[in-house]
């Protein structure tokens, strides 16, 4: 209990900083100068972005790539770098959705962005290899801001939604990807898993520092998601 106190009030903190912004201001990920745009979810003030950026373009390596919440476009922007693989991404926040297309005109990357939660603004028949999303954490109360959005989803709702639509957009090999860490609901997550049918795998984890506070370290993970294929004739 003291734990989860103790980082809701660091979330806040985190908050604070992110809408002290009321101009336009760049952060340096992994070589490249992001936009930020006052009220987007900035990479600015969280550890794991930068980490989710680097690793989650390894494991893509080529096919098309569909990424939810993209917020300032960093994840899909490094991923969009290789030439052998198709991008697109949404967010829910309109502010959000215009950052991320201010990212990819910067680096000249053609990855188009649509508004709209979880699957909303994706059309029936449009399919990708891999889905990720480096999804918000479980809230037990509504937040009314989109910046708060996208760091707390009210009792998991968004993310029961994910996993309910998600193998609609999937290529008959395709893979969901969920950018999370052992702060999350990971009972939750495993529930959901299991509910909606698919077959959970730890892809890739690491223990990195806090660019908050000094000598913590942060838990990062990507697990893996693919669907259950039924069995023909009992076999």
């Amino acid at each position: 209990m003291r734990t989860h106190r103790r980082e809701q009030k660091h979330a806040g903190t985190i908050f604070e900083k992110m809408r002290s912004h009321n101009k336009i201001y760049s952060v340096e990920m992994l070589g490249k100068c992001i936009p930020v745009l006052p009220g987007v979810f900035s990479p600015k003030y969280v550890s794991d972005v930068a980490w989710f950026a680097r690793e989650v373009p390894k494991i893509v390596k080529r096919g098309s790539f569909l990424e939810i919440g993209t917020g300032t476009g960093v994840i899909a922007l490094f991923v969009g770098l290789h030439e052998s693989t198709s991008v697109m991404a949404t967010d829910i926040s309109a502010v959000a959705v215009k950052n991320a297309k201010k990212t990819f005109r910067l680096h000249k990357v053609h990855i188009p962005v649509r508004r709209g939660s979880v699957f909303e603004p994706i059309k029936k028949n449009e399919k990708f290899d891999v889905i990720f999303w480096n999804h918000p954490f479980h809230s037990s109360k509504k937040v009314k801001s989109m910046l708060e959005r996208g760091g707390h989803d009210y009792q998991y709702k968004s993310l029961r939604a994910f996993f309910e639509d998600a193998k609609k957009h999937l290529t008959k090999n395709g893979e969901v990807m969920l950018g999370t860490s052992k702060n999350a609901d990971l009972k939750k997550i495993r529930e959901f898993s299991r509910q909606y049918g698919y077959l959970m795998r730890l892809l890739k984890q690491a223990t990195i520092p806090s660019i908050n506070r000094k000598g913590i370290q942060i838990d990062v993970r990507i697990y893996g998601f693919r669907p259950i294929k039924k069995l023909i004739g009992g076999r």
